[in-house]
């Protein structure tokens, strides 16, 4: 992840003007550039300094933002108290709290993909607590260990595909795909079902919070009735019927 960086120093009077136009111009610029994440003022009302901090998720990203930069930077010369033009500076984020949230779910993930549950499971906090569809409360790594064998069981060639994901602080949002292929049983909170052979398909998502490298929180939301009607435990919906047209 790459960063601009824009330090200026806005006459005291009119910072709430600088904050009201940062939010109505240079955050839609910055959020309709492609390959940018987010952007953030500073200010200091005692002094009227301001530091305006853009993150992007490459350097290309950082630098072909170049050109709208400096239009915003111009745009706010009018509330500039110094008379030296504020310069962009581009940085590369080295380490953050929000990267190494998303790695070490990037590491859990993968380890599951690899079936390798130590793995998983040392990713865990010693009173890490995930919850699940069906009323489910797992607590401690062994016990999570326990879980994520259950569906490597159930799904022999089971595999997590991740299709976005976001992480601001501690916390890491996770949008993915679960596949695989029914051959193992599958223990529910409803019973045991037997290897149907079925294949499944279907989207989660995963909400984690992350201490100090460790997953502390997670909680995991799918859809059971998709699940149970690819196995053929459930009726599937009834497809609807085209409308015809009255004439």
């Amino acid at each position: 992840m790459n960063a601009g960086v824009v330090k200026s120093t806005y006459k005291k009077a009119d910072l709430d003007k600088a904050i009201k136009e940062y939010k109505e111009l240079a955050l839609p610029t910055v959020s309709k550039h492609e390959g940018s994440r987010s952007a953030t003022l500073l200010v200091n009302r005692e002094t009227g300094d301001a530091i305006s901090i853009a993150f992007y998720e490459s350097d290309a990203a950082a630098r072909s933002f170049g050109p709208k930069a400096e239009n915003l930077i111009g745009s706010f010369e009018k509330f500039s108290e110094g008379k030296t033009k504020p310069k962009r500076e581009l940085f590369e984020v080295a380490v953050s709290t929000a990267q190494e949230a998303k790695a070490t779910v990037e590491r859990l993930y993968k380890a599951i993909n690899a079936h390798d549950l130590e793995a998983a499971a040392r990713e865990s906090a010693p009173d890490s607590v995930l919850t699940a569809p069906g009323d489910m409360t797992v607590k401690g790594p062994q016990a999570i260990k326990e879980f994520n064998k259950n569906w490597i069981t159930a799904f022999p060639d089971a595999k997590i595909v991740t299709q976005q994901i976001f992480a601001q602080g501690n916390h890491v949002a996770t949008k993915a795909q679960f596949t695989g292929t029914h051959g193992g049983t599958l223990k529910t909170p409803m019973g045991d079902v037997p290897a149907t052979h079925h294949k499944v398909k279907g989207d989660f998502v995963q909400l984690f919070e992350i201490d100090r490298g460790l997953v502390k929180s997670a909680h995991l939301m799918y859809d059971q009735v998709q699940l149970m009607t690819q196995l053929g435990m459930a009726p599937a919906p009834p497809q609807a019927q085209p409308v015809k047209s009255a004439r």
